[in-house]
């Protein structure tokens, strides 16, 4: 049914995101992959735009990412990620990946509402 596993799409760009590796993480979203924040505000639209508002997260490594729950359903991979800055729960966001072939063509990050308080 699918080229990849949409899983597997979805843990090789945690995988890089934890390592730190930028180029590896942009090159799993389609190069006009969209990034929005729930239910639909766009943020970012492709790899330049991605590379730009993702910079300071892989230059700035004072804090850690984890997968809590994740939920598949055909091509739709739903996270839990944890965010902590020295073992200190920060935030959390339900991130909702859409993969189309061998990458992730739409993300929807729903942040908590509580973060930063």
């Amino acid at each position: 049914m699918f080229d990849c596993d949409p899983v597997e799409v979805v843990e090789r760009q945690l995988q890089a995101f934890q390592a730190g590796d930028l180029n590896a993480f942009v090159a799993m979203y389609a190069p006009d992959a969209v990034v929005s924040n729930f239910p639909g505000t766009p943020v970012m639209t492709g790899h330049a735009e991605m590379r730009a508002g993702y910079a300071s997260s892989f230059e700035n490594r004072q804090f850690t990412l984890t997968l809590g729950q994740r939920i598949a359903n055909g091509p739709f991979v739903i996270d839990e990620e944890i965010i902590a800055v020295g073992g200190t729960e920060m935030m959390r966001a339900v991130v909702i990946y859409q993969v189309e072939g061998c990458t992730i063509a739409r993300s929807w990050i729903l942040a908590d509402a509580e973060a930063g308080q």
